[in-house]
């Protein structure tokens, strides 16, 4: 009877060891999801600050963009000065642009991260004729690694939930940055 009570005994307090959550590991995952949360939103931020360097710090050298929901065609492997190019052939042409992200979801399993977050994007430009606002709004999913310089984005996901205003206003825009371009 004796030894059946110390192997209960045993059993419990190893038991209750591991189910106590360690501070150290708490604080070290908050930190990591904090840091993860601002180099995503950087994205974003800089983007309407029109911030092209900060934009491209964000992401790695490689990085999968998947867009398709909203425009078509394949996902691409891109550099993140060619994601800036892109986005400098539009966004510019625009007098604001207000991107809000929101509902932070994010794992961290070592040195990868993932990242599921809403967002929504109001573009504004003054037409004579039309609406002056287009807006898209969906979700975003982002894989990031943890490098010497920190978290960057790897891969990031545009899932389209609706689009609605002036459906024009992007092409106007791009009409813009190319007449300032020349």
């Amino acid at each position: 009877m004796k030894t059946i009570l110390i192997s209960i005994i045993i059993v419990l307090t190893t038991l209750s060891g591991h189910a106590q959550p360690n501070p150290n590991t708490m604080e070290t995952t908050a930190t990591q999801k904090q840091a993860i949360q601002e180099v995503v939103t950087a994205i974003f931020v800089s983007s309407d600050e029109r911030n092209w360097a900060a934009v491209e710090n964000a992401f790695a050298p490689k990085v999968l963009l998947d867009y398709t929901s909203m425009a078509g065609g394949d996902p691409a492997t891109l550099t993140p000065h060619q994601i800036t190019d892109s986005w400098k052939s539009v966004l510019p042409g625009f007098q604001h642009t207000h991107h809000m992200i929101s509902n932070f979801e994010i794992e961290v399993e070592g040195t990868e991260a993932t990242v599921s977050h809403y967002g929504n994007a109001q573009h504004y430009l003054n037409v004579e004729n039309g609406e002056d606002l287009w807006s898209v709004v969906g979700t975003y999913g982002h894989h990031l690694v943890l490098t010497e310089k920190g978290w960057k984005v790897d891969r990031m996901t545009f899932n389209l939930k609706y689009m609605k205003g002036n459906m024009d206003l992007p092409r106007i825009a791009q009409e813009n940055v190319q007449q300032t371009e020349n």
